[in-house]
């Protein structure tokens, strides 16, 4: 770890979701400073960022690096066919649901932008750096 204070409690839930995770190579920073701790790091070969409340609640975590599910990549494809697939991350709540997040790059004009789609396949928000 860094420099960065992280409360033991905070630690304990972080220890719970990833116990096998060594706190030494995790990244901590402020996902919303004061409010939501940010934990990044590297586990089978993926980038994981785990957000967790001041008050030890898990709000999500997100892997980035898997591919999404080929019912997911078609729907995608009809909503921007053309779009290359720059990256994709699984998002996890803590509620159960899950959503994807994909970085895309036109092959008209070389714009970058995301979007989201539920794991149904359902549009949520497309934008810059949500």
């Amino acid at each position: 770890m860094q420099d960065f204070f992280v409360p033991n409690d905070i630690l304990r839930v972080f220890r719970g979701l990833y116990p096998n995770v060594d706190l030494c190579k995790v990244e901590w920073s402020w996902e919303v400073p004061g409010k939501i701790y940010e934990a990044d790091f590297e586990l089978n070969g993926h980038e994981y960022e785990v957000e967790i409340t001041v008050t030890g609640h898990h709000l999500l975590t997100e892997i980035e690096g898997p591919e999404a599910p080929k019912s997911i990549l078609d729907i995608l494809a009809e909503l921007y066919p053309e779009h290359s697939v720059d990256a994709c991350t699984w998002v996890h709540y803590s509620n159960g649901d899950l959503s994807f997040e994909f970085e895309l790059t036109s092959t008209k004009n070389g714009r970058e932008f995301e979007v989201h789609l539920r794991e149904d396949g359902q549009f949520l928000l497309e934008g810059i750096d949500l």
